[in-house]
């Protein structure tokens, strides 16, 4: 039951970061391009890059929890941490920017009127979802290999305390 409850989080995982990581790369794109048209003021290509960055590091934290479930490479799991963490504080703040800019200086979209900040929260805020999920994985997976860190430091331990070779052969 624990293996298919970690299979589903890793199947989610991976289809919320292609989702939710692209959305933020596809607004992120738009922004780009809008500036460059003119229509957008060129802060809009700060934010651009703050964006990209940030659905980048959380594809890398992904890939680096995926690596990191082989009991070797443990440590990549707290690795994995950082540009998680990083990863979404940069789509966060740069989310919360634009919607104060957008609330100011944008009008609705569509028929209902719609706020475009909310349209944007709508489409970014839930790459929050991928970056919790690789949390759990990350501490799940470093939890995991604790049997392994055990092993390897009994290993190392009989091997400082293994009898020493003889030098002299003992004659009979």
């Amino acid at each position: 039951m624990k293996k298919f409850i970690r299979i589903c989080l890793e199947i989610l995982l991976l289809i919320m970061a292609v989702i939710f990581g692209g959305m933020a790369m596809l607004s992120a794109s738009g922004w780009k391009y809008n500036v460059r048209e003119g229509n957008y003021p060129e802060f809009f290509g700060v934010y651009s890059f703050w964006m990209f960055l940030g659905a980048g590091l959380i594809f890398i934290a992904v890939m680096l929890c995926f690596i990191g479930k082989k009991t070797k490479f443990y440590m990549l799991n707290l690795i994995a941490l950082i540009p998680d963490i990083a990863g979404t504080v940069c789509c966060m703040s740069v989310l919360k920017k634009f919607c104060n800019y957008a609330d100011q200086n944008f009008s609705g979209i569509g028929e209902s009127m719609k706020p475009v900040s909310e349209l944007y929260q709508d489409r970014i805020l839930p790459i929050v979802f991928p970056a919790f999920l690789v949390l759990i994985l990350a501490v799940w997976n470093f939890l995991e290999s604790r049997e392994y860190r055990i092993e390897r430091k009994n290993q190392k331990l009989a091997e400082l305390n293994a009898e020493a070779p003889k030098i002299l052969q003992d004659e009979e």
